[in-house]
């Protein structure tokens, strides 16, 4: 059974894929997406999803465990060096010993990296599948 169109004609299914095609293509085009802060793209939208589920370096593994060990043992070695007790402000105005707030900025910096290699595979893998699908 096909689908009439409006003047009486039979619509077949390529003709309807195009205009489902034309439909959302006319949409993409005309409507501007709306991400939330910190995501400004579709790339840090999957990899805020990702993250959100997949922690990375969950208690539950040896890569998770071995990665907390290395921390506290950072963590241990920082404190051991003179001065590393002194009060600096943090983020929100607050203090905190100078040791933490290394340990924050070596957190961001790693985090950083991660999304970047993160969203940089993301495109390797698009442009692959786009090869693959000569599209």
């Amino acid at each position: 059974m096909h689908p009439v169109g409006r003047e009486g004609s039979i619509i077949t299914e390529n003709e309807a894929l195009k205009n489902l095609k034309q439909i959302l293509e006319n949409y993409i085009n005309t409507t501007p997406p709306k991400y939330y802060p910190p995501v400004e793209n579709l790339l840090d939208l999957i990899y805020e999803t990702y993250t959100e589920s997949n922690p990375a370096a969950p208690k539950t593994t040896a890569a998770g465990r071995a990665a907390r060990a290395r921390d506290k043992e950072f963590e241990a070695w920082l404190r051991e060096i003179p001065g590393m007790d002194r009060l600096v402000e943090d983020c929100v105005g607050g203090k905190i010993p100078l040791w933490e707030e290394i340990m924050v900025r070596q957190g961001s910096v790693c985090c950083a990296w991660e999304k970047s290699a993160f969203e940089e595979g993301m495109k390797v893998g698009i442009r692959l599948m786009m090869e693959v699908y000569s599209l």
